[in-house]
């Protein structure tokens, strides 16, 4: 007889079933507010949401609002509230970098421009702030327009220190952490709020969330060196002179530092130097390093699951497990 294969379970597909009606409502409220007089507006914002994309920050606050005591109608505002002002900041990133593909399709500023992104950007970082006030909750409010502030002292930091082979590990996590970590945690904290969760408890969400953003983060750049059809460019940090994770260990462990200013600086060689770079992370471990500190955050992270007791634990877990099983 012949066995039937068996399905790798996925749980960010899982999550998606599991929240799959909750996910409706917020999509709905994140149409409705990207509705607009202005028809350039909802085509921008409508090819950006179509493109795809995770919804991993709705679905973290959804599964903490779950995990703390029950989704509620403010936990689906707070979710679509939090995917506006994520695409909002993708649209800026992307003129910033001068990116070409975002989720595998033309960016909007390649589309449209600089100044039509940048003003489309600035609108769904509006709409989502009116969204968080319908909640009659101002502790929301609060916590995302302190996530807005340091999203965005942490791309100013990353422009600072673009082309910078001197920046340290600890400038480098901090960058990511204002850039990345504190959307997610934010995501996490505000989710398990609006169950009506005491601080305490939304407390332990938003350190689970922001260890998971940062273990998010360091494996999405190991990702612009290793993996291909990932909806960006293969080797776009590089181009930018982003300094990631790999490359600091990388540079910090070769005796040969005058090849990373050949390869790796602000009069950087051509896209052909991409390769070159690629091999001597390998050859100097930085990927395998780079991914154990990734490792250690999802450490920190489950250890802030450990007080609570359902089904969304296991599926948090698992979901950690698996962003670092399919990046190792």
């Amino acid at each position: 007889m012949l066995k039937k294969p068996q399905v790798e379970f996925d749980p960010l597909s899982h999550l998606h079933n599991t929240y799959e009606n909750d996910l409706k409502i917020v999509n709905q409220l994140i149409f409705e507010y990207i509705n607009t007089t202005e028809p350039l507006i909802e085509k921008i914002s409508q090819a950006l949401l179509s493109a795809g994309g995770k919804r991993l920050r709705p679905l973290l606050c959804l599964a903490s609002a779950d995990l703390s005591g029950g989704i509620t109608k403010n936990s689906h505002k707070i979710a679509a509230a939090i995917e506006l002002i994520h695409l909002a900041t993708l649209l800026h990133d992307d003129v910033i970098d001068e990116s070409n593909l975002r989720r595998g399709k033309k960016t909007a500023n390649t589309l449209w421009g600089n100044k039509t992104s940048i003003l489309v950007g600035d609108f769904l970082f509006a709409r989502a702030f009116e969204l968080i006030v319908k909640t009659d909750n101002i502790r929301f409010l609060e916590i995302l327009a302190k996530a807005s502030t340091t999203i965005s002292r942490g791309e100013i930091a990353q422009l600072r220190c673009s082309c910078s082979l001197e920046l340290s590990t600890e400038e480098y996590l901090k960058i990511i952490e204002y850039k990345t970590a504190t959307l997610f945690a934010a995501a996490c904290q505000t989710g398990s709020l609006s169950s009506e969760a005491d601080e305490n408890r939304a407390d332990f969400l938003y350190k689970f969330g922001k260890n998971f953003g940062l273990a998010y983060q360091i494996l999405d750049d190991i990702f612009d060196y290793t993996h291909k059809n990932r909806g960006k460019e293969t080797g776009e940090d590089f181009r930018e002179g982003k300094v990631t994770l790999p490359v600091l260990l990388g540079y910090n462990a070769d005796p040969n530092k005058h090849i990373w200013h050949k390869y790796f600086g602000e009069n950087k060689e051509n896209y052909n130097s991409f390769n070159a770079i690629k091999n001597r992370l390998n050859n100097l471990d930085s990927f395998n390093q780079s991914i154990k500190i990734a490792q250690e955050y999802a450490k920190e992270a489950n250890k802030m699951l450990e007080s609570f007791d359902s089904h969304v634990k296991k599926d948090f877990s698992l979901l950690l497990k698996s962003f670092l099983d399919n990046n190792s």
